[in-house]
């Protein structure tokens, strides 16, 4: 009840954008149809409250007894969600990737029952995270669920700002970084983007909002 009383109390705080973006990965969740997306991507500056979105999305899955996966591709960013942990610690993706790279997560291990209950995935910052990083990932949930759809038909909503902050590459040129962003990926086509452009700050800080 917990969980739910929060989430009913975040979703009156939500503005429109906001609560368009929690409700539509919400009828993806619970009333899914065969023309509905099932990848998301929240696109929003800092200060959009991105968090609130994610806080209030995870509160409200969880409000009903179900899994729902929370990470970040920083510990920073993990720090601010519900639950949140390192995208590279809950999928066990291997530190040195490449185009065929594979997660070092085993199935029939608790792991790996924890992303198969998983309702949602929720992963913040992922423009931080390199293409190659997504691909394993969804290789590894392909994998678990035996379905060949994209992250292996799971709701995963990543979120970020591209205009922030790209993947890091160690003496990489800027067209090896851009390269590098899922954006830029065939992966990409398989997402519905919402875009946040309300400034939040003036009302309250996105620490505040992931309460």
């Amino acid at each position: 009840m917990e969980e739910q009383s929060k989430a009913n109390a975040n979703i009156e705080k939500l503005n429109s954008e906001q609560r368009y973006a929690v409700y539509k990965v919400l009828h993806a969740i619970y009333e899914y149809q065969t023309d509905m997306p099932k990848c998301f991507f929240l696109d929003g500056p800092a200060g959009t409250g991105k968090t609130f979105v994610y806080s209030t999305l995870l509160h409200a899955v969880r409000g009903k007894g179900d899994q729902a996966i929370a990470v970040a591709s920083t510990g920073m960013a993990a720090t601010l969600l519900s639950g949140g942990r390192i995208a590279h610690s809950i999928f066990k993706i291997p530190l040195t990737l490449n185009a065929t790279s594979t997660c070092n997560l085993k199935p029939n291990t608790s792991e790996a029952k924890i992303l198969l209950d998983a309702k949602v995935i929720v992963w913040d910052e992922a423009p931080m995270t390199h293409v190659h990083a997504f691909l394993a990932v969804d290789r590894l949930l392909k994998d678990l669920t035996k379905c060949d759809e994209p992250f292996g038909g799971k709701i995963i909503l990543l979120g970020g700002d591209f205009r922030q902050v790209l993947p890091v590459i160690l003496r990489g040129s800027q067209s090896l970084t851009v390269s590098s962003c899922i954006k830029k990926h065939r992966l990409w086509s398989d997402f519905f983007v919402m875009k946040l452009t309300e400034n939040m700050s003036a009302f309250d800080s996105e620490k505040e909002f992931a309460s």
